[in-house]
């Protein structure tokens, strides 16, 4: 029945029929033909024909938008700084009223937007917050942080000239101060025996300072206390310094933490491994990040101030026992006479 009803059609031409249609009855047959047959190169979301076609509902106010997205993004902000408290009623009722007059306005020409939009003030975006870095921890706070009253120049001659009445150099926190001059102080300390507290600290000094400062531990006999922390030495300038202590038998303080540049686990453990032929050592300043070097350098320390007891300790009982035989002498004057006389001649 359906092919009987279809094939009436087949003798129909086709542009008599398409040429006695009006222009509004081919737009709608272009329509329902789009629908029917759509294009396969056409993305399927945009097949859809634009249905939006109205009238506009009213006028828009560039000016009200914007203040609207200000007091939003303003008030985001408060909330999140503030965690978020609620609006009064108040505010809202203003905002209202505000939104109501500006509807009221007339639409602002182009040069008045410009002009609006050069003095409505930018909101400024919150700072990013950076994450913290593992850093090593600032120097400690040092007397001569305001100025070093130290006179290189004099202190440097006074080094070379080997005066008795110079114990301490202090370079500490001189900002001016040059590698080569750190270097000369190095090289004057090698053969003076006067100097006992040599610091160096927060000076930017490098592994040439280091490598200077290991060459004179070797030779001085008279420094007890080495500070060169909050510098630039990495491992190498260390292990320079450590590598001159089994062979210094007076050094007793040094301190190197807060460097620029990390050891490593290496240094760490070859440092352990150098320090255990040293003997005189008892305070080391640097913080160590394995616990299995920083467990042996705590039985190291612990070791050589067992060891410099002992020999105060000891020290201590000779001079009793000559202050007590030097007393014997003098309260017997009977025996020293016997011996004397009994003396062979």
């Amino acid at each position: 029945m359906l092919f009987v009803e279809l094939s009436k059609y087949e003798d129909l031409d086709e542009d008599e029929l398409l040429a006695s249609l009006t222009p509004e009855e081919l737009a709608e047959l272009e329509k329902e033909l789009v629908d029917i047959d759509p294009d396969a190169n056409v993305p399927i979301g945009l097949r859809q024909r634009d249905q939006t076609d109205k009238t506009p509902t009213g006028t828009f106010s560039k000016e009200s938008l914007m203040k609207y997205w200000e007091n939003e993004t303003r008030r985001l902000m408060e909330d999140e700084i503030c965690g978020g408290s609620p609006k009064p009623e108040e505010e809202e009722e203003e905002e209202e009223e505000d939104e109501q007059d500006n509807k009221l306005k007339p639409e602002p020409s182009k040069e008045t937007e410009a002009q609006s939009r050069a003095d409505t003030p930018m909101l400024l975006k919150p700072q990013r917050v950076e994450p913290m870095r593992l850093t090593p921890p600032p120097p400690p706070a040092d007397p001569n942080a305001m100025g070093n009253p130290t006179v290189v120049d004099e202190a440097l001659q006074r080094a070379l000239g080997n005066d008795p009445e110079l114990t301490e150099v202090n370079l500490n926190n001189i900002d001016d101060i040059s590698q080569e001059t750190l270097i000369r102080f190095a090289e004057a300390l090698r053969s003076n025996t006067y100097v006992r507290v040599f610091s160096v600290a927060n000076t930017r000094a490098d592994d040439s300072v280091a490598l200077a400062i290991g060459k004179m531990l070797r030779e001085n006999s008279s420094i007890t206390s080495l500070n060169i922390e909050s510098n630039y030495v990495s491992g190498k300038g260390v292990m320079a310094m450590v590598q001159a202590l089994p062979e210094n038998n007076t050094l007793t303080e040094l301190r190197f933490h807060n460097q620029r540049h990390m050891c490593g686990a290496q240094v760490e453990m070859e440092m352990v491994k150098i320090l255990r032929e040293n003997h005189t050592l008892i305070k080391l300043g640097y913080q160590f990040n394995l616990p299995g070097p920083r467990m042996s350098m705590t039985g190291i320390l612990t070791r050589n101030q067992d060891r410099q007891r002992q020999k105060r300790l000891q020290e201590q009982r000779q001079l009793q026992q000559g202050q007590q035989g030097a007393a014997e002498g003098a309260l017997n004057p009977r025996t020293t006479a016997l011996v004397c006389n009994f003396a062979p001649l």
